[in-house]
């Protein structure tokens, strides 16, 4: 006996005879889903499919053991998930700080003359956040569109709508905000300091 039925035992097999009346009564049904992530949709469509008028007169149950390792796959697939993501903005926010940082330094007689020549600090912190910002959203369009379309192509699973918008708007806001030390530094850059480096 397969082992699905084993719920059913001691149970005995009698096949049916064409002349033995059909009440077209079913007590028990038993549907085979192909691969796990179809329990969930073979499910409803029977429920669906059965043409009860009232849905409480069916008792619906998957396996149990499927539904534990789904539930616990679905829950360390999770946490893997938003530690990486995290780790992944982390890391983003340190490499944009060191690169903007290099860039404050190789610049800093740029910034030395706008402040000589008025600019204030606020306009210097601003500048190099928008300059950050436009820089990052270009990025996160151009590697979102890259990335649906991988994903297009080799047949796998999109991320939802919602997903995908965060994690973009998330990459903006994290260069962003990584931008914001090396801006300061560069606004505090005494002008007529800079003006002398060569």
């Amino acid at each position: 006996m397969p082992s699905y039925l084993a719920f059913m035992e001691p149970l005995v097999l009698v096949p049916q005879v064409e002349t033995v009346p059909n009440d077209d009564r079913v007590s028990v049904l038993v549907v085979l889903a192909k691969t796990p992530d179809l329990v969930v949709t073979v499910r409803d469509t029977v429920v669906s499919l059965l043409g009860v008028e009232d849905v409480q007169e069916v008792s619906v149950s998957t396996s149990a053991s499927l539904a534990n390792l789904r539930e616990l796959i679905q829950s360390q697939l999770g946490v893997y998930a938003r530690g990486l993501i995290a780790a992944i903005f982390g890391l983003t926010a340190l490499l944009v700080g060191c690169i903007l940082y290099a860039l404050v330094l190789l610049r800093r007689k740029d910034f030395g003359r706008r402040r000589a020549l008025g600019a204030t600090r606020r306009l210097i912190v601003a500048l190099v956040l928008v300059q950050t910002s436009a820089t990052a959203t270009l990025g996160a369009l151009l590697g979102t569109a890259v990335g649906v379309i991988i994903l297009v192509m080799s047949g796998d699973p999109l991320p939802t709508a919602g997903f995908t918008a965060s994690v973009t708007f998330m990459a903006v806001l994290v260069s962003t905000a990584a931008a914001l030390v090396p801006a300061v530094i560069a606004s505090r850059r005494d002008p007529l300091t800079e003006l002398r480096v060569p």
